[in-house]
């Protein structure tokens, strides 16, 4: 079983401190860390390792929740814009990172992306407790959308 299987399982029971929302095709989960704050992740919840794998109809309706979870954390967080990263290269299963961007770190360089800092990631690591503050932040607009 996939990493994101796994997590799923825990959705799936209820178990999961970072689950924000239960959306009909994805998860929609608070990042493992806040390097960029709001960083989250779409995750589908049937095991497919590309989208080309989808049907054209959950195709669009998943593409749908993942535009849904960028305006809330769009709203939320203040952020310019919304950088969007499906690479499944390390976990083969369909997810989207949703990374927050702001002026400040769009003034460092703007041609930078994301990834360009990963290294930085683990200094910014949430808990459990951490994680289900702010999905509860979250989980409030998401429901008003």
């Amino acid at each position: 079983m996939c990493l994101i299987c796994e997590r799923n399982e825990l959705s799936k029971r209820g178990e999961n401190p970072f689950l924000i929302k239960e959306f009909k095709h994805s998860y929609f989960v608070v990042g493992d860390h806040q390097y960029f704050k709001g960083y989250s992740l779409l995750v589908l919840k049937e095991h497919v390792e590309d989208l080309t794998d989808l049907a054209a109809d959950i195709q669009k309706e998943f593409l749908s929740e993942v535009t849904m979870a960028a305006k809330v954390l769009k709203k939320h967080y203040g952020a310019t814009r919304i950088n969007y990263s499906c690479l499944g290269n390390f976990v083969p299963h369909v997810h989207f990172h949703l990374f927050p961007r702001y002026d400040a770190d769009l003034a460092d360089d703007r041609t930078k992306n994301p990834w360009h800092c990963i290294e930085e990631f683990k200094n910014f690591s949430l808990n459990e407790s951490e994680a289900r503050t702010i999905a509860k932040e979250l989980q409030e607009l998401v429901y008003q959308s």
